[in-house]
């Protein structure tokens, strides 16, 4: 968990912290793990390499060609972070993108995206090479994946109220900081998660894919990420995937919608 208190000193919020860890949305962090693929058990969670897919699966196309394949989340793996109990218990997750071309998720781009869904036996499942035959963006270097309760914020709590604009600004770097730190070496570390609240670059992101009244989630945000091929959506930007929390429930995976910001 990170820590909420010393960030909150440093950025001159704690006479904001009731009303900040109120406004708290947990979150669950993908962390990479620097492993071979050949070493990641068929199945597990990861991003990167070529998917576990059941055997009369194929990779889902766009246009002429094939998507890339993103990641795949075992969610027996993830399920213990998930601390609002909003993912289902079983199953593989899979999240391919058109990444060569990176459309933005306009009506025009539609099946620029696939979410799949599996929940058999996972001794059906077998690694699947891309089957396109261009030379960019076919793989990126697979990771395996772990996960981690983390704490998340939006952008315009509703019950915090600042001073001032000195006051909004510590805010806004205060969850900058919360959500996107830096490691040993000074560079920020990518802000893969899913759930929680998204780190809009732009819009809000939820108002942005959803109307009034609906009640949607953040189902995947995935960062620029000079370890997955020096890849950048955009400029410096970041992909949302989201669903309403309905049809996340009933596992209508076929109803995930997309959007690209970048800065």
């Amino acid at each position: 968990m990170q820590k909420v208190d010393q960030l909150l000193s440093e950025h001159n919020l704690s006479h904001h912290k009731s009303a900040i860890m109120d406004s708290f949305k947990s979150a669950i962090k993908l962390n990479k793990i620097n492993k071979d693929e050949t070493d990641i058990p068929v199945g597990s969670s990861k991003i990167g390499g070529s998917p576990d897919m059941p055997a009369g699966w194929e990779f889902p196309r766009y246009e002429d060609d094939y998507l890339t394949f993103m990641l795949q989340v075992n969610l027996s793996e993830a399920k213990p972070c998930d601390k609002d109990n909003l993912l289902p218990e079983s199953g593989i997750l899979y999240l391919f993108y058109e990444a060569l071309e990176q459309p933005w998720g306009f009506e025009e781009d539609e099946g620029c995206f696939k979410v799949l869904y599996f929940d058999g036996d996972l001794g059906e499942l077998e690694r699947k090479e891309s089957p396109s035959s261009r030379t960019e963006f076919v793989a990126f270097p697979a990771f395996q994946l772990s996960f981690e309760t983390i704490v998340t914020l939006p952008e315009s709590p509703e019950h915090l109220d600042f001073a001032d604009d000195d006051d909004e600004t510590n805010y806004f770097d205060f969850r900058q900081e919360l959500v996107q730190p830096k490691d040993r070496d000074g560079k920020m570390v990518p802000a893969h998660y899913m759930l929680g609240a998204p780190l809009n670059i732009q819009d809000d992101v939820l108002e942005e894919l959803f109307e009034d009244g609906k009640d949607p989630v953040l189902l995947f945000q995935i960062d620029s990420d000079e370890e997955l091929a020096d890849v950048m959506w955009g400029d410096s930007g970041m992909l949302y995937f989201c669903m309403e929390k309905e049809d996340l429930m009933e596992k209508r995976f076929d109803r995930v919608r997309f959007t690209l910001q970048c800065f």
